[in-house]
């Protein structure tokens, strides 16, 4: 799992934002604080390791959306991320610069392994490689080592690790939707590929444990499958009632927006083999408020295979928090920056001690009017 994230100029994010996440991580604060670029940093790092820097640059909207808004020399965007792995310790970052007349380049890329006792470390400064004996990337002012390095056993967990990260922003118009099979894995962003995830699992796969949820959810629906139709998967759910032995099945296109949305978390949450990071974008949306608990269990149980981050504005799901098993932080943006904090001493006890819970902590404004400002 990450163990410390430091982010400088990414988006609105101010200089050296440090973040010392646990498996489970909340993050809160008002509409346009920033809370999903903290998520979109991942995202930013998982995409520029899979498809190079170029590449994640575009999906961002070119480097003027990725770096924070300088009315004079553009700012460097920097990204670290240490983590802790099974069998050891990684660490990667890079560091992007550029002016006006120079879209972007990369000014510095590092990286560290230490994986069974074994350590390994590499590091490109100005364009000159430094790393193991017989290894020796394309170096491109434009790209990022790291990308062409998963080939490499001695590099192969940390491209891993970063590879594998995963942000959800779930809609349920793009899972009601008939969808043409797809192998790939895991579960994309917005659940492009949500029925290929469900036909894909084995027998003995986490199907009971969707449907299960999807019952206490719903009180009705008892089974689920996919079907086939002309060249389409469609995902099918079945709603029990009584005195009918025969079965009957609904398409998605029939169920409500949170029905599918439930399934769709759960799914992302449930999918094996499991993500090294898992962020959710908002899961109160389109739920009734009487199925957040629920939705809590799931996380805080899918915390024990990932490492989950989660932004929400839900005063209900904060109060299921366990703070001995959870981090909170704060998001405030000051001006145009964004700065991040983590849950203040006297918030924390004040709900161990019973005295507010932390959605009342939260409605009140207090969490805002706690932090430093710059």
């Amino acid at each position: 799992m990450i163990t410390k994230l430091t982010l400088s100029n990414f988006r609105s994010i101010g200089a050296s934002v440090d973040i010392r996440p646990g498996r489970l991580n909340f993050l809160v604060g008002a509409n346009g604080s920033g809370k999903s670029n903290v998520l979109r940093a991942l995202t930013f790092v998982r995409e520029a390791v899979r498809m190079g820097l170029p590449g994640a640059i575009t999906n961002n909207n070119g480097i003027e959306s990725v770096r924070r808004h300088s009315s004079g020399h553009p700012r460097n965007v920097r990204i670290e991320i240490e983590a802790s792995l099974e069998n050891g310790e990684v660490c990667y970052g890079f560091e992007i610069t550029g002016d006006r007349g120079e879209e972007y380049r990369v000014k510095k890329e590092w990286g560290s392994l230490n994986i069974s006792g074994e350590t390994t470390a590499f590091s490109v400064d100005a364009g000159e490689w430094k790393g193991p004996e017989n290894l020796r990337p394309n170096i491109d002012s434009q790209s990022l080592a790291v990308t062409s390095l998963g080939g490499d056993a001695r590099i192969k967990p940390l491209w891993e690790f970063l590879a594998n990260m995963m942000v959800y922003s779930i809609y349920p118009d793009v899972l009601r939707e008939p969808q043409k099979y797809s192998n790939e894995t895991p579960m994309q962003p917005r659940g492009e590929n949500w029925v290929s995830s469900l036909h894909q699992q084995e027998k003995s796969g986490w199907k009971p444990d969707l449907v299960s949820a999807l019952e206490k959810l719903t009180g009705d629906i008892d089974d689920i499958k996919v079907a086939k139709a002309s060249g389409f998967l469609i995902t099918q759910f079945h709603h029990k009632a009584r005195g009918e032995k025969a079965k009957k099945w609904f398409g998605a296109d029939l169920e409500s927006d949170g029905t599918l949305r439930v399934a769709g978390l759960l799914i992302a949450l449930l999918q094996k083999p499991a993500l090294t990071v898992i962020g959710i974008e908002e899961p109160e949306l389109t739920v009734h408020p009487g199925a957040l608990p629920l939705i809590y269990d799931y996380l805080n149980e899918a915390s024990a295979r990932s490492q989950i981050f989660v932004t929400t504005h839900s005063p209900i799901l904060l109060d299921y928090i366990d703070l001995d098993d959870s981090n909170v932080f704060v998001i405030q943006r000051s001006g145009a920056v964004t700065s991040v904090c983590p849950l203040s001493t006297g918030h924390i006890d004040a709900v161990r001690n019973q005295l507010l819970t932390l959605g009342e902590i939260m409605i009140s404004g207090d969490l805002q009017l706690s932090l430093p400002l710059d």
